[in-house]
């Protein structure tokens, strides 16, 4: 065996001190709201018509009280609780937070709605947004494939602020377990296979369906690196080439044990040999040789390695099935036991999937995201990569736990496609409910709710290259979700996938590039009666825009409120057992699009899909009282989504220099200012 690369034996903890829950840092707050409110609100002279309207903003304006007016009226009886206050200034809560604190108190005035009482026709109801510098909240991810890369000193984190919540309390908005209604039973279906048998018994693993090993080597199914159809060319003594077992050759090069990084990449070139001058593996060296002391490093490849090494060949006992691929155009679910999820992914990690390292177009997996870890092994001969360390981090410390306590759960991956959607033009429903704040995030003030994945069409987006944003971040700190990127066909435009219990395994700080796993998470949530996490995840890609005005067209709208539907309908669960959506700034950051706009269209598909919505602006402090207003505003005058979606569309071609929420303040304002005076006049008549 080589010999391990050098390493420097840096001052950092050992290996169990890495994987150790470090105190949370309470982030400075920087306040900036006295500054916004005197550059836009500019009193000018009176009018009898800007009276009016100042009179109307000020009234909807008062509603971000969420125990105010008809919005605290239209909170659904099933939800009648009180709303907790928390004086928590951290960016990020603990996973066990159940409520944030609203930051003015009922019988404190507004003062956005003081200010909108001086407002002038000409200056906005709502603070003024700039396209080109609106500080996102989490940008999606690669604009390009699962291949491309997002450079991550081009995306801005928004600075902290202070804290704001608006609209309905936390408390208001249905959560899972306690809005569940009755179980399903848990059933094989021809839309839905289970890859064990459906006897769940709490603390104990499931067992495989079949008993014995069944291997299905077809286009249909995940070739699975243990299949006797998984052959590799081979040169005997005599120069002959043959064909023999690539999963034999596997397991005899695995079962020599991995010492350090150089024997992890001589073994994993040992069944990957055409890509010996491809693949390079510098950041998995630089990670064991420089990142990781010299006992850390001896204590994961004499205790960890060996583990993984023993889940991964143990795969055909595990896994007795290959799991069907989840394609274009069907509706289809996988369910699995946390067990076969980790089996898959340490075969991932030794890069045994077979036809799966070829992106080329006309290769059989090329609508497929890659799955074997190889690009998170490479690195650049110059130098550190440190986002590639840190997810090193994530991604050992799963393996970690999985190995030293077997998991128990299960998870189910459902892939969904709608033909029939809304007609928008027609639609009557009304807004629902809305909780905004600037503080908080999807994962952990979300919990209970279905929580939104800013998804690249391919799933995972870079989450195995150099890509560290929402959505890659996620799969890190949530490592089961990578298995999705084994069966799942990049997304079309009525798709999406949605997951149902996947735990969570770290924690994390920072964004994009200053991401830092922060320690282990211990996952306290329930299980329902399958054996799977509370936690439900949507993955929805968004369109990609180069400019604003692209995104006003009616059918790149239309596509964009399909998608949202998509991914929010429930038709097959009564309404009041529907949990409320964990959102944000979806298909903003480098995707391009429009924050304001995006959060209307999401409220608009989730008013169709009757589910309220819980909004975190990452720190964005003008987006959530700008959205808490125009919502308010639009609850308050009874608007459709309908006529939403026609005023939307006339703003596309009305050439104003007025913002989105402007126009919209100013057309429903002139809209029943003349509907009153034909109703005066008719009456007079």
């Amino acid at each position: 065996m080589s010999k391990s690369p050098k390493r420097k034996r840096l001052k950092q903890s050992t290996l169990s001190d890495m994987f150790r829950i470090p105190s949370l840092e309470r982030q400075k707050k920087q306040s900036f709201e006295e500054e916004v409110l005197n550059e836009l609100f500019n009193p000018s002279a009176d009018s009898e018509f800007k009276r009016q309207q100042r009179k109307l903003l000020a009234e909807a304006a008062e509603n971000r009280n969420c125990n105010s007016g008809e919005i605290s009226k239209e909170i659904p009886r099933r939800c009648n609780k009180q709303a907790t206050s928390s004086s928590s200034g951290c960016h990020k809560l603990s996973s066990n937070v159940e409520s944030i604190a609203v930051d003015q108190t009922p019988d404190e005035p507004s003062t956005s709605a003081a200010a909108a009482a001086s407002l002038d026709l000409s200056t906005s109801p709502t603070l003024e947004y700039h396209f080109d510098d609106s500080p996102p909240l989490f940008s999606d991810s690669e604009p390009q494939s699962s291949q491309g890369e997002v450079n991550d000193s081009d995306i801005k984190v928004p600075s902290l602020s202070r804290e704001k919540s608006y609209g309905v309390p936390y408390s208001a908005l249905n959560r899972k377990p306690e809005c569940n209604g009755k179980p399903k039973q848990l059933t094989p279906t021809s839309e839905h296979t289970i890859l064990f048998r459906p006897h769940i018994q709490s603390g104990r693993v499931p067992c495989p369906y079949p008993d014995a090993y069944c291997d299905h080597w077809s286009n249909d199914f995940v070739r699975m690196p243990c299949s006797k159809e998984n052959l590799y060319p081979y040169q005997d003594e005599n120069g002959k080439k043959v064909l023999i077992s690539r999963w034999d050759i596997i397991k005899t090069t695995l079962e020599q044990g991995i010492r350090n990084s150089s024997d992890l990449e001589n073994a994993i070139l040992k069944y990957n040999a055409r890509y010996c001058n491809k693949w390079n593996f510098q950041g998995l060296h630089s990670f064991f040789g420089h990142v990781l002391d010299e006992s850390e490093h001896d204590h994961f490849f004499q205790t960890t390695m060996p583990a993984i090494i023993d889940l991964a060949l143990q795969l055909p006992n595990i896994c007795t099935q290959s799991p069907p691929l989840l394609k274009c155009k069907k509706n289809h679910a996988i369910t699995m036991t946390q067990k076969q999820v980790a089996s898959l992914l340490a075969n991932a990690f030794f890069c045994t999937f077979p036809r799966r390292n070829t992106q080329q177009k006309k290769s059989e997996y090329s609508c497929y995201p890659d799955i074997n870890f190889n690009r998170l092994f490479e690195g650049t001969y110059s130098g550190k990569k440190k986002n590639k360390a840190e997810k090193l981090k994530c991604i050992l410390n799963y393996f970690r736990r999985v190995t030293s306590q077997e998991p128990t759960g299960t998870i189910t991956f459902r892939r969904c496609a709608i033909s029939n959607f809304p007609d928008w033009n027609r639609c009557n429903r009304k807004l629902c409910n809305l909780h905004v704040s600037t503080h908080g995030t999807i994962e952990d003030q979300g919990k209970g709710m279905l929580q939104m994945d800013f998804a690249n069409k391919f799933v995972g987006g870079g989450v195995l290259g150099y890509g560290s944003v929402q959505e890659e971040i996620r799969f890190l700190i949530c490592p089961e979700l990578l298995v999705s990127r084994l069966f799942t066909e990049v997304l079309d435009d009525n798709e999406c996938l949605l997951v149902t219990g996947p735990e969570r395994f770290s924690d994390y700080k920072g964004y994009a590039n200053t991401f830092e796993w922060n320690g282990n998470h211990v996952d306290n949530t329930p299980r329902d009666e399958w054996g799977r996490r509370y936690t439900e995840i949507v993955a929805m890609d968004a369109l990609r825009f180069h400019s604003k005005g692209n995104q006003y067209r009616l059918a790149l709208l239309t596509r964009e409120m399909n998608k949202a539907y998509c991914g929010f309908n429930d038709s097959m669960t009564p309404v009041v057992n529907r949990s409320a959506i964990a959102t944000g700034n979806w298909g903003c950051g480098a995707f391009g699009g429009d924050p304001r706009l995006k959060a209307l269209l999401q409220l608009m598909a989730a008013a169709e899909c009757q589910r309220d919505m819980a909004y975190f602006t990452f720190n964005d402090a003008r987006l959530c009282s700008d959205l808490h207003n125009v919502h308010a505003f639009l609850i308050r005058h009874e608007v459709t989504v309908r006529s939403l979606l026609n005023v939307i569309q006339q703003y596309s071609k009305s050439g104003q220099s007025l913002s989105l929420y402007d126009y919209i303040y100013q057309f429903y304002t002139k809209y029943n200012e003349s509907t009153d005076e034909e109703d005066q006049n008719a009456s007079n008549t």
